[in-house]
């Protein structure tokens, strides 16, 4: 499957977990018949597209049991899910217990604690500004995505991006940002999908290389992380924690966002201001 395409695709089914994700609406998107799609998806992804679906909607629905009161039927239909037997029955297929037996733990998986890209030395310093909620504009990105383990997302990533963005005569400076779409503990290592992004003036269409995704905006936790790059993870578990100590807030855990207050990224800058965005709803 030609790489636009491929991108084209995923960042749909990625902004329309709770809509039609069948078959024929994804190879409509991708602009081909039905078995080509589904070949071609299976062959690039190692999943077949429901497989891939269904994933994502079930690791959503786990990550939103454990963050939100909302109850059981509404996450399932929040996740693309029809009913409730639908999505208990493919719940416990994935994760061997039942929605209610997950949630009545409370807690994440032990490994989600790693939250974010890279690992971290227990001395390692972080500072961290008190934590305020924003609501965050809609962007359009331009994205490289990476699949697997958040310490090796490549720097570089943000190098291409910005070669990309002078070629196509975008002026500077250029926001920086990441953008992590799953949670660790839920997702298996090698499916954590993370993307490099800039903002973009306007929308494009996705290349074989650089994607471009619309970025819908909303309520967010900001919290600014001094530091290292490696002091991330423990900037993160004390940011999840405030959040969710927070009782007039819902804390939905993903997509977590990070922007880099640099002109260009790299790995072992003694000290950087990180704004750490994680997505909230008032309970209000």
């Amino acid at each position: 499957m030609d790489p636009a395409v491929l991108t084209r695709s995923l960042t749909h089914i990625q902004a329309n977990l709770d809509g039609n994700l069948s078959l024929r609406a994804l190879a409509a998107v991708a602009g081909c018949s039905s078995p080509y799609f589904a070949r071609r998806f299976a062959d690039t992804m190692a999943e077949t597209p429901k497989q891939y679906t269904s994933r994502l909607r079930l690791e959503r629905a786990a990550l939103r049991l454990v963050l939100l009161d909302d109850g059981i039927l509404e996450i399932a239909l929040d996740c693309g899910f029809t009913c409730h037997e639908t999505f208990s029955r493919a719940f416990r297929r994935r994760f061997r217990v039942t929605p209610q037996a997950f949630r009545q733990k409370g807690r994440l998986p032990a490994a989600a604690e790693q939250e974010l890209p890279q690992r971290v030395d227990a001395a390692t310093p972080v500072s961290l500004s008190r934590t305020v909620v924003r609501t965050l504009q809609p962007m359009s990105l331009a994205f490289i995505r990476h699949t697997g383990p958040y310490e090796n997302v490549p720097i570089g990533l943000w190098d291409k991006l910005m070669d990309w963005a002078r070629r196509r005569e975008i002026p500077a400076p250029y926001v920086l940002l990441g953008i992590a779409h799953d949670a660790p503990g839920i997702t298996k290592p090698e499916n954590l999908r993370f993307d490099a992004a800039i903002r973009v003036p306007g929308e494009f269409r996705s290349g074989r290389r650089v994607g471009h995704q619309w970025f819908p905006g909303g309520l967010f936790a900001f919290t600014t992380s001094v530091g290292p790059f490696v002091s991330l993870p423990a900037a993160y578990k004390e940011i999840f924690k405030r959040v969710r100590s927070d009782r007039s807030l819902f804390c939905l855990g993903v997509p977590c966002l990070e922007f880099y207050s640099v002109n260009r990224v790299v790995a072992d800058l003694a000290i950087v201001n990180t704004e750490i965005a994680i997505p909230v709803r008032s309970r209000r």
